[in-house]
């Protein structure tokens, strides 16, 4: 299923959703084809750029676009000519013939430029335009690039628990984090969880809140955790009293517990008294505490009056306290997360300090530094330190494709998009299924790729 969408000239935005069996491998190849076999140039493929997410995938779409020029170019390529070939024919108005001289053409010089023969991965793409920014980006030019993030993150894990015993708040901030996994019937593997707790840092879909996490020290995370205890102590202090004193007015009203229906009111202030928490406050005489009595029918009616008398204090109370409970819910939550955070800005730190020392750069953070910096740079001047002008663009398993990611993408592709350039027009082709994407931990959306075919 095919959907267009027209920019600067009809067809020059395609969008090709994927779902399996639909012949997505046979469209990418036949429209790349296409595009190099209408241009006059033997030399065209240097102006078109088709990324996908696997190395294996690279490999796959180069053989098979040079396999199928070398049956183009075949001398019974015209009797006995390829479905692909006579659709190509068809869509360009070319002969079969025009076809295979063209294409003869073209795979010679194909494979005596075949650097240029740009099918790469998006992160081999990547590296490209740092290598050619690593001035710009404050970078050694000699740097080296790293692909392995959970190598990276084990040998910061394990310089970090080499400190355990050495540095006291540290030290602190370890064992928390360990007690804390026991507590909830974690493994006592502190490495592993505190490697898959650091995976977040490599997580473009939360790459804003990590750069602000990065920016804080062990003491703002220790300071920031006392003041949350103290919170929680001061929240606390206030739903006690303002239990007892529902409790304590109770008892010198002379009312018993079972005078209430189903002694909810007085056991759920009495929950609160000593600190429990964990209380359902959707049950029903909560929400009927205004219009119903909260006695049953086999009371006096003098013990009926004395409650009817307080219950518009038990409702006051009662919301106060519920606030706060939620409120004390809410810090807990955070206290939760505290340790966490910590560590993993700890391992953090690490990781710039192996980077520093290695000279080296994991290239899952190349999408956020071509964010930062690149893409504020006009497109030509991309193109200009490339070396290179792209025109056509085949992005495969779009689903794939993170925020950052497209975003550092559309500077050239809106750049061939909207000129008029010579011998054609700017184009993009777009292939994916939501339904399969794979790589949301490291930042894949495919909802990019839905919005965009809706």
């Amino acid at each position: 299923m095919q959907k267009e969408y027209f920019l600067e000239k009809p067809s020059s935005f395609s969008i090709y959703d994927a779902a399996a069996g639909s012949g997505k491998t046979f469209t990418l190849v036949k429209e790349y084809l296409k595009q190099i076999l209408s241009s006059k140039s033997e030399d065209y493929f240097k102006h078109l750029l088709a990324i996908t997410f696997t190395n294996k995938a690279v490999a796959e779409m180069k053989q098979r676009i040079v396999e199928t020029l070398v049956n183009f170019s075949e001398e019974k390529s015209t009797m006995e000519p390829l479905p692909m070939m006579l659709k190509i024919a068809e869509e360009t108005e070319k002969s079969l013939s025009e076809i295979q001289i063209q294409s003869q053409k073209i795979l010679k010089n194909l494979l005596h430029n075949y650097a240029a023969f740009s099918i790469e991965t998006i992160d081999r793409f990547n590296h490209r335009l740092i290598r050619t920014f690593a001035r710009d980006l404050k970078l050694a030019t000699n740097f080296e690039v790293t692909l392995e993030t959970n190598e990276l993150l084990a040998e910061a894990v394990d310089l970090l628990l080499s400190k355990a015993g050495e540095n006291k708040e540290i030290t602190k901030v370890l064992l928390d984090f360990a007690m804390e996994k026991t507590d909830d019937d974690k493994s006592w593997d502190i490495s592993r969880d505190i490697a898959n707790a650091a995976k977040l840092l490599y997580n473009e879909n939360d790459s804003g809140h990590v750069s602000i996490l990065k920016q804080k020290s062990l003491e703002d995370f220790l300071e920031f955790k006392k003041q949350l205890i103290h919170k929680k102590e001061k929240l606390s202090k206030e739903i006690e009293i303002i239990a007892s004193q529902t409790l304590q007015l109770i008892e010198e009203s002379g009312l018993q517990f079972d005078d209430f229906s189903g002694s909810y009111l007085p056991k759920h202030f009495q929950n609160l008294a000593t600190g429990r928490y964990d209380l359902n406050f959707g049950a029903k005489w909560q929400e009927t505490m205004s219009e119903k009595p909260l006695y049953p029918t086999r009371v006096t009616a003098a013990i009926g009056a004395i409650i009817d008398e307080l219950t518009p204090n038990f409702i006051i109370n009662f919301q106060q306290t519920k606030e706060l409970v939620f409120k004390v819910l809410l810090v807990e939550n955070l206290l939760k997360n505290i340790t966490p955070l910590s560590v993993i800005n700890l391992v953090n730190q690490e990781i710039e300090n192996i980077k520093e020392e290695k000279n080296v750069l994991p290239i899952s953070e190349f999408n956020s530094l071509i964010n930062k910096e690149i893409k504020n740079q006009p497109a030509p001047f991309i193109y200009e330190r490339l070396g290179e002008k792209y025109r056509h663009f085949f992005i495969d398993e779009f689903q794939d494709t993170s925020k950052l990611q497209w975003e550092n993408l559309i500077p050239l592709i809106d750049n061939a998009l909207s000129q008029q350039l010579e011998p054609t027009s700017g184009s993009l082709l777009l292939v994916g299924d939501a339904k399969q994407s794979i790589y949301r931990w490291r930042g894949g959306l495919p909802e990019q790729f839905m919005d965009l075919y809706e």
